[in-house]
């Protein structure tokens, strides 16, 4: 399960409701200038939640703050950390399989702040809470998916539904004619949900290529952000005594050439009543494989209307995957870049850390640190001084954050130290702001 990295050069897009952009300033330091005074703050855990053998993603907080709602997974493990663990844990995890081909699927649950389950959807991903607490919309993992990896492969054919949590029905609200459909988000018109159209970008590696709408009153769905493509540079190249050794060698590989390069949608988000999208533009060079050499990046308002809010220039391919954006207080639209030139004035500070949150309000973010290592421990401090409020204690790892809607309460996935493979487990931290 790919766990979250927020990262290193921030800036906020001030945004009227015509979304023109009409500001921008870099952040110093991770501090900045969203609330004032110096009033105390305390820190106190609420909740520590977790379920045996699994891992936590997808957390987030119901409207009203009293509710989280998170995806569980029977923890698999793959790469570096199943190298060490002898066969027969594995034999017990087939087995299991056997007697059960989705006992390592994702399963949603919707928990109140005592700890209780009061909702449980089998199977699928990224949830989204409606307003009364009553339902959940999200992406059916429809093939079982124990034991193997999250790619576009495994993800095809997924669609979004709206489960009752109060009936314990679920009905399909949009279906793929290819692909998947991922990220539903209840739009603030109270009758209809935007999703993600996804499929492979990356190699075997899926991602969102559009976005659509749909009336969950049975209504039609509408393309609001529809796939572009743009062609390969064909090989070889036209002036071959011009082409870098590197090109001549991609030529090469024609199986792993792409013959062209659909545009990327890198993240979308309500702001108010306005659906956000973080686009990339591919431009391609001679021999680019499954990616792009480089991208255009693009902050688009998608919905009610159509509109570019702001525009960053252009980046290499890893810059892509290191780009994010988050809403934050008085209209205003954080974006994360990670070594994306062009488009920063070059003495504008950087923001020192690649992993971090902010409040909605604007008053708080927590970091996940250290900066340059696998991150052990987060940190809440005030936006207006960069004051530290509070630090947990050492941790085994540090996987995800959520804000509450009202800036109250704030949860945190991550593992406690010295806990072993055989008895794997993540927690939900729960904190409260006062």
């Amino acid at each position: 399960m790919t766990k979250r990295t927020i990262l290193k050069v921030a800036v906020t897009v001030t945004i009227r409701t015509s979304l023109t952009y009409i500001g921008l300033f870099a952040l110093l330091g991770m501090a900045s200038g969203f609330s004032s005074g110096q009033a105390r703050s305390s820190v106190t855990r609420e909740l520590v939640w977790s379920f045996p053998e699994s891992e936590i993603a997808s957390p987030q907080f119901s409207a009203d703050g009293n509710f989280i709602v998170l995806v569980s997974r029977i923890h698999w493990p793959d790469g570096d950390e199943a190298e060490g663990l002898p066969e027969s844990f594995f034999d017990k995890l087939e087995a299991r399989k056997r007697q059960d081909p989705r006992f390592a699927d994702p399963i949603i649950r919707l928990i109140n702040l005592k700890g209780s389950q009061v909702c449980e959807v089998r199977y699928g991903t990224n949830p989204a809470i409606a307003e009364d607490n009553k339902s959940i919309a999200f992406s059916r993992q429809r093939k079982p998916i124990t034991g193997m990896r999250t790619l576009a492969e495994t993800q095809v054919g997924n669609d979004i539904q709206v489960f009752n949590c109060e009936k314990k029905e679920a009905r399909t609200i949009a279906e793929p004619p290819i692909g998947y459909f991922d990220n539903p988000i209840l739009l603030p018109d109270g009758h209809s949900i935007a999703y993600t159209v996804n499929e492979a970008v990356n190699g075997a590696m899926g991602g969102s290529v559009g976005i659509e709408r749909v009336d969950t009153n049975g209504g039609q769905k509408e393309s609001i952000l529809a796939k572009e493509i743009t062609p390969a540079v064909p090989c070889p190249p036209a002036e071959p005594g011009k082409a870098t050794s590197f090109q001549i060698t991609m030529c090469s590989q024609e199986t792993k050439r792409s013959l062209s390069f659909p545009t990327l949608t890198l993240k979308v988000e309500m702001a108010g009543d306005q659906l956000l999208a973080l686009q990339a533009e591919p431009i391609p060079s001679v021999g680019d494989m499954y990616l792009a050499s480089h991208y255009a990046l693009n902050l688009l308002a998608v919905f009610p209307k159509m509109a570019r809010v702001f525009s960053m220039g252009q980046g290499d391919m890893h810059a892509v995957w290191d780009s994010s954006f988050q809403p934050i207080a008085e209209s205003k639209v954080m974006i994360f870049a990670g070594h994306w030139k062009g488009w920063l004035p070059e003495m504008a500070p950087r923001n020192a850390n690649r992993r971090s949150i902010y409040s909605p309000n604007g008053m708080y973010y927590i970091a996940v640190e250290p900066v340059k290592e696998e991150p052990s421990q987060f940190t809440l401090y005030r936006a207006a001084d960069g004051h530290r409020l509070f630090t947990s204690s050492r941790l085994a790892g540090v996987y995800d954050l959520a804000w509450s809607k009202d800036s109250r309460r704030f949860a945190v996935v991550a593992q406690s130290k010295g806990v072993p493979v055989s008895a794997y487990r993540e927690n939900l931290y729960v904190y409260s702001v006062r």
